[in-house]
C-alpha cells in the first residue's frame, strides 16, 4: 500500500510538472566591445563661440542563447547592454531585449523557413530595408541614444519571414511591425506603422555567378488617416520597387547595379492644414570591387560606390499654396524626395551621421590593402552633392543636421546657388589579434562644400578606437 501510494504521489507530481521542450543543442555567445570615441565639429560651427566636443568611452555588451529543438525547430535569444563609462542613469544600466526568435525549418512543407519574432535581417546591400533601421539613429531604449546613436547595435525589429527556397530561386516574404503606438482598448487605435516586403533572387548560374534581385517593399504609416488627423489625411505610404543585379565579368571584380522608385502617399503638416502629396522619387547604386592582381601578398582591393536619391524640386509649392488659402485636397504638388526608408549603409562615417539619405549623389573611391599579416588598412574617399539646389525658395535658405544624440542642431545658413554638400576621408586599421578578438580603430574628416556659408562651414573630425570580444 505505501508503495503504491508513494507511486501514484510520484505520477500526480509528475503530470503536474509543467510541459518542457526537448534540447538537442545549445550554444551560449556573445560579444563584448568597448569603445574610445572622439568628436568634434559635428554641427560645423554653428556654436560659434566654441567648438563642440565629444570624448568618452562606451561598452556594448551582447549574451546570446541558441537552442536546436529538433533538426528543424530553433530558438534564439539575445540581451545587450550598450551605455557610455560612467553613466549610472537608467537607461543606460538597463538590459534590454536584442533577438528573440524562432526558426521553423520545412514548415508544411520542405521548401519553406518561418522566423517569427524580434530578428535581424537585410536585403541586398542594406540600400532600401535593413533591420537596423535607418541607421543614424538607436532605439530610446539603449543607453548611447542620447550620446551616439549611430554607433548602436540595437538593429533588429519585431517580424515574420516566410522563405521559399527553390534553388537557384528564393522567395521571400516579410512583415515588420515598426512601431505599434496604441495597444490599450481605444475607440480609434489604427495609428501602426507597418513593413511588407517580397523579394525574390535568381542565381543564373554561368561562369560569371550572376545573381538577380526584384522586390517590392511599403512602409504604411496609418497615424495620419485618424480622426485626429483631419478630415482630408490618408495614411502616409512609401511602395518601393526595385530591382538588383550582381555578376562578376572578370576574374576578381565584381559589379553590382541596384535601381528603385518610390511611390505613395506623403502626409505633410503645416499649421493646422495637412496636404496629401503624390510622391515619386527615384533611387539607384553602383558598386564596383575589384582584387587588383598585383602584390598579391598585400591583397589589394580598389572600390567604388555611387548613389543616388532625389530630391524635391518644389519644397515651397505645398507651403506657399496653403499661406493662400489653398492646399488640403485640392493641393496638386508632387514630392519628389526619397525616402530613406530603412536603409543602413556607410555606418561609422561623419556624413551618415549628419544627413539623412535623400536628395543627393554620393560618390566614394577606396582602396584597402593588408600591409602585415592579421592587418587591414582601408582609405576611401567620398563626395557629396546635392541632388535639387535649394534656390527660388525663400523657405529654404537654412539647413538642419542631425547630431549623435538623435536631435537635430539648429538651422544654418546655406548659399542657396551651391550643391556641393562636402568630401569625407576616412582612415580604418584593423588588427585581428586573434580569431575572436579583434582591435579597430578609424579616423574622418568631413569638409563642408560651398554649399555652406562661411560661418557654418567648420571641419569635423572623428577618431573611433574600438577592442572587440566574441565568445
Amino acid at each position: 500500500m505505501r508503495k503504491t501510494i508513494l507511486l501514484a504521489f510520484a505520477l500526480a507530481a509528475f503530470a503536474a510538472m509543467p510541459a518542457m521542450a526537448s534540447v538537442q543543442n545549445v550554444k551560449i555567445s556573445g560579444s563584448i566591445d568597448s569603445t574610445w570615441l572622439i568628436r568634434n565639429n559635428f554641427d560645423l560651427g554653428l556654436s560659434l563661440t566654441e567648438d563642440e566636443q565629444q570624448n568618452l568611452f562606451i561598452t556594448q555588451s551582447i549574451l546570446r542563447a541558441d537552442a536546436d529543438l529538433t533538426d528543424n525547430v530553433s530558438t534564439t535569444v539575445a540581451l545587450i547592454n550598450e551605455r557610455a563609462w560612467g553613466d549610472t542613469s537608467n537607461v543606460s544600466t538597463d538590459i534590454d531585449l536584442l533577438l528573440a526568435y524562432a526558426t521553423l525549418r520545412e514548415m508544411l512543407y520542405s521548401p519553406l523557413t518561418v522566423v517569427v519574432g524580434k530578428q535581424a535581417f537585410h536585403y541586398g546591400n542594406s540600400f532600401i530595408v535593413d533591420s537596423g533601421g535607418t541607421n543614424n539613429a538607436a532605439p530610446a531604449d539603449s543607453g548611447i541614444a542620447l550620446i551616439a546613436g549611430d554607433l548602436t547595435k540595437q538593429t533588429t525589429q519585431d517580424a515574420a519571414r516566410f522563405i521559399f527556397d527553390y534553388e537557384p530561386l528564393s522567395v521571400e516574404l516579410l512583415f515588420s511591425k515598426i512601431n505599434s503606438r496604441t495597444n490599450t482598448l481605444a475607440i480609434e487605435n489604427k495609428d501602426d506603422i507597418d513593413l511588407y516586403g517580397a523579394n525574390v533572387g535568381y542565381e543564373v548560374g554561368d561562369s560569371m555567378n550572376t545573381q538577380v534581385e526584384a522586390y517590392f517593399f511599403a512602409k504604411v504609416d496609418k497615424l495620419s488617416n485618424t480622426a485626429a488627423a483631419g478630415e482630408f489625411s490618408k495614411s502616409d505610404t512609401v511602395y518601393v520597387p526595385g530591382l538588383r543585379a550582381s555578376t562578376n565579368p572578370i576574374e576578381g571584380l565584381n559589379v553590382q547595379a541596384e535601381v528603385a522608385w518610390q511611390r505613395g502617399n506623403r502626409v505633410a503638416t503645416t499649421g493646422t492644414i495637412r496636404d496629401n502629396e503624390q510622391r515619386e522619387a527615384m533611387g539607384a547604386q553602383v558598386i564596383a570591387s575589384y582584387k587588383v592582381p598585383v602584390m598579391e601578398e598585400y591583397k589589394p582591393i580598389l572600390g567604388y560606390v555611387y548613389t543616388y536619391v532625389s530630391g524635391d524640386s518644389n519644397p515651397g509649392d505645398r507651403a506657399l499654396s496653403e499661406t493662400n488659402g489653398g492646399g488640403r485636397q485640392g493641393s496638386t504638388n508632387t514630392y519628389t524626395a526619397w525616402d530613406p526608408m530603412f536603409e543602413n549603409q556607410a555606418g561609422g562615417t561623419i556624413y551618415n551621421t549628419l544627413f539623412n539619405l535623400s536628395n543627393s549623389h554620393i560618390s566614394t573611391v577606396s582602396a584597402q590593402v593588408n600591409p602585415i599579416e592579421d592587418v587591414t588598412a582601408k582609405v576611401s574617399w567620398s563626395n557629396l552633392r546635392l541632388d535639387k539646389g535649394l534656390r527660388g525658395n525663400a523657405t529654404n535658405t537654412t539647413l538642419t543636421l542631425v547630431q549623435p544624440d538623435g536631435a537635430v542642431s539648429g538651422t544654418m545658413g546655406i548659399v542657396v546657388d551651391e550643391k556641393e554638400i562636402g568630401n569625407e576621408i576616412d582612415t580604418t586599421l584593423t588588427y585581428d589579434y586573434t580569431e575572436d578578438v579583434q582591435f579597430g580603430a578609424n579616423f574622418g574628416w568631413f569638409l563642408p562644400g560651398d554649399l555652406f556659408t562661411g560661418a557654418n562651414n567648420q571641419v569635423a573630425t572623428q577618431a573611433i578606437f574600438h577592442g572587440n570580444v566574441n565568445f
